[in-house]
Order: structure tokens, then C-alpha cells, then sequence
């Protein structure tokens, strides 16, 4: 007898957890967008202590090049958190799929941890290291959130069937990614 998958709809996963999925992860998006900024401008912190000046703080630009990463970061970092709510259900029908949902559940936030471990560690080599990510590894830095969103969504299509939500979140996602770039 073949299992078939259920198909992913807002029925499967329950309105109230859709939607509060949805609303958490637009929350978690902000701040993380908000996070990432904010230490994007305090990587020259100590320029600032040297030249006892807070004007370059409160004027400081950066490129659309790290804006657009720091929208993608934050879209795929709060993605989990949605990922995590629509696959929250406590008690399934059967014991097996009960075990994928929690599995399911716990995997994105596992490697969110992972990824932002990680990256705690690139940033001090990033640091004492003449390289940048934005002229030596042009692409290389939207690699991690394109991991992630899709890391995710590997995560849902293992116990949902879910092919046409994917491709349409993934405009959606693009949009909303730059949005939060361009906040």
C-alpha cells in the first residue's frame, strides 16, 4: 500500500497556526532586520572610539549590496520561526507522522542556531582578515539565507506535499526580502 503525503494547505495545518505562522515570522523578520543593522554599525565601533565623533554612527551608509543581504538574512533567519509554528501540532493521527512533525519542528530552529553559530565565528576571522564578503565573494554571502529558506522548505515537503506553496512563496519571499532591504 503506498502512503501518500497530505497536500499542504492552510486546512492541513490549522488557520490559527497559518496565520499566526505567518505573523510571527513577519515579526522575527523585523527584528532580525533591525539586529543585523544595528550590528552592521557597530562593526566600526572602533573607528569611532578613536575619533570621539558619533556623527559617523548617526550618518552612517552602507551599500544596497549589504542591505539586500541583511533583507535575505533576516527573511530566511524568521522563515524558521514560521516553519516552526506551521508544523507545531502537537498530537498527529498516527505516532509515525507525529514523529516527523516534531522533527519536522525542532530542524529549522536547529539550524538557524547552527548558521548564526557560525557566522559568530566567520565574524571575528572576517575581522582580523583584510576580506570582504561584498568584492572577493560576491555571491557566496546570499548562499547561507538560499540554504536556509530552502533548508526549510525541504523540511515541509517531508511530510506535506508541497510543490505548488513552494513555488508560490518563493515571489512572495523575494518580494518581502526586499522590503525588509529596503526599510
Amino acid at each position: 500500500m503506498k502512503i501518500i503525503k497530505p497536500n499542504f494547505t492552510i486546512s492541513t495545518i490549522g488557520k490559527f497556526r497559518f496565520y499566526s505562522g505567518i505573523f510571527v515570522g513577519i515579526g522575527y523578520g523585523i527584528i532580525f532586520n533591525t539586529l543585523l543593522r544595528l550590528v552592521l554599525k557597530l562593526c566600526n565601533l572602533g573607528d569611532i572610539i578613536t575619533d570621539i565623533s558619533w556623527s559617523s554612527t548617526l550618518n552612517f551608509k552602507t551599500s544596497t549590496y549589504n542591505l539586500t543581504l541583511i533583507g535575505c538574512a533576516s527573511l530566511a533567519f524568521s522563515f524558521c520561526f514560521t516553519t516552526y509554528m506551521w508544523l507545531s501540532k502537537p498530537f498527529a493521527s498516527h505516532r509515525r507522522k507525529t514523529l516527523k512533525l516534531r522533527m519536522g519542528q525542532v530542524n529549522p530552529i536547529w539550524i538557524l542556531f547552527g548558521v548564526l553559530l557560525f557566522l559568530l565565528r566567520m565574524f571575528w576571522f572576517f575581522t582580523g582578515v583584510a576580506l570582504t564578503i561584498e568584492k572577493d565573494y560576491t555571491y557566496l554571502g546570499f548562499m547561507i539565507p538560499i540554504f536556509i529558506y530552502l533548508f526549510c522548505w525541504n523540511v515541509i515537503s517531508d511530510i506535506y506535499k508541497s510543490k505548488k506553496a513552494f513555488l508560490i512563496s518563493l515571489p512572495i519571499c523575494i518580494i518581502i526580502a526586499g522590503i525588509l532591504s529596503s526599510i
